[in-house]
Parts: structure tokens; sequence; C-alpha cells
């Protein structure tokens, strides 16, 4: 090529970046013409029902990051697990705090497009009551006997018989939320798993009471704060039966959760 036609080329190429510099201006001008409250009204006009204001404003949001104006918003939906549209492929992701939604966009005067977002359900969330808040953490302690025992301390994961003086010791502060039982009676009679901290009994365990001979369950739950505990202080955990009761093969599990 002659240089000519080189002046001529550079000369093209930079009218092309002038006019889609001077494009991107007036989408930029006209996008900063809305004001906070207009860009909300579009949004609201433009979404479902199902949808909370939180996440249609976090929905609009992440649609702007990707560069589609809140003014070329078609709609926004929430999308149905059980029919998925044919561009979403999601494998092996369990669905119960999770959410989809669908934003249907002018990509131009002539064409639409969509774009999904996948994100945590905070409705979901805010519904399961059972769900520890703040830096809250549950924990298990385990106990057990193997063999035949009518009252006396359990032992612990490792095997190590507890007492009232040994047993684990807490590392954090926290509270006692919860224990299982599981074991055997030999005979009829009554039996209850205690709770001891450091050293003393707490009013919260399992208790049995059967007139026939065979295998058990108990559980119970209480709330955080009820019985707490305090970093240093040590949990075991003692198995008391009438006079005459033999008990076998016993398994507690004990939670605790912590701050």
């Amino acid at each position: 090529m002659n240089k000519k036609g080189k002046t001529k080329l550079f000369a093209i190429l930079g009218i092309c970046v002038i006019v889609i510099l001077i494009a991107s201006v007036f989408i930029s001008a006209e996008n900063a013409s809305l004001s906070d409250s207009e860009i909300k009204d579009i949004v609201e006009e433009k979404t479902d029902n199902s949808v909370s204001e939180d996440v249609s404003s976090y929905v609009k949001d992440f649609a702007e990051q990707k560069g589609v104006n809140p003014d070329e918003i078609n709609n926004i939906s929430k999308v149905d697990f059980e029919s998925l549209p044919k561009e979403v492929n999601i494998e092996n992701v369990n669905n119960a705090n999770l959410a989809i939604y669908e934003i249907n966009y002018n990509q131009s005067d002539s064409k639409q497009d969509k774009l999904f977002v996948v994100t945590y359900a905070v409705e979901k969330l805010a519904s399961q009551g059972d769900i520890i808040v703040s830096q809250d953490k549950r924990e298990f302690l385990n106990f057990g006997f193997s063999k035949e025992i009518s009252s006396g301390f359990l032992n612990s994961a490792t095997g190590v018989e507890g007492s009232s003086e040994r047993g684990y010791v807490m590392m954090r502060s926290g509270s006692i939320t919860g224990i299982s039982t599981s074991l055997d009676l030999m005979n009829a009679g009554n039996a209850e798993i205690i709770i001891y901290r450091n050293g003393n009994p707490v009013n919260f365990g399992n208790a049995f009471n059967s007139d026939l001979a065979g295998t058990f369950k108990d559980y119970d739950t209480q709330s955080k704060g009820t019985v707490s505990f305090e970093a240093g202080d040590t949990i075991s955990a003692y198995v008391q039966s009438s006079d005459g009761t033999t008990l076998n093969k016993i398994i507690t599990l004990v939670e605790i959760t912590t701050n």
C-alpha cells in the first residue's frame, strides 16, 4: 500500500473511533439524565409482584454492571426451579436457599435479550427460624458406654471415662442447646442421662421409663442462653437408673452453641 492509501486508512479509522466515543458519551448522558427516583420507578414498573423490593434493587444493580440501562429493562421475574429456561443449566446445586431472576431487556431497537442472576434467596433464609445468626456455631460432644452399667459417668469419644472433673473443656463461651440418647434397657425400669457442668448437674437431659426391655431413644432441645457455660468449663455426662435397672450400649450426643 502506498503512503497516500495508508493516510486514507488511518483517517477512516480515526473517524470510526470518534463516532464510537461520541455514541458512548450520548448513551452515558442519557443514562445520567435519569434520577435515582426515576430509575427506581422504572424498575418497580417492570418487576413482577413475586420479586421483593430488595431483590429488584440488587438485580437492577447487577444489570447495570453488565451494561444494561434501567430504561432498557422490559421485565424482571423470578425463575421457577421446576421449569428452568433452556439458557440456564445448573447441575449438582441444592436449590433450598437459591433463587434465579430473569431480566428481559432491549439490546437494540430490533432485538431483545436476557440476563439471568443466580443469588441467595433472602426470603427463604428469613423463613428458616432454626438458622443460627451472627457468629454462633453448633458443635457436638460425643459420650457413650458400650458395656452394661447401672449408674456412672459416660466415656468421651476417645474412650476415656468421664468424671465430675474430667470431660470436654470448653474453648469458648456458649450454651447447651440439645441432647439425644439411644440406649438398651436390659430390664424394666427408669433411667436418666444427666449433663454435668464443672461437676454440678444442670437441669437438662434425657429420661427413659419402660415396663419392658428393649432399645429406646430420646432427644430434647432448648433455647440458647438457658444453660450457659464459659471458656474453661468442663462438660461431662452421667447415667443414673433406678434400683435393679441395667443399661447397655449408650450413645449420647450433646449439642452446644458457641459464640
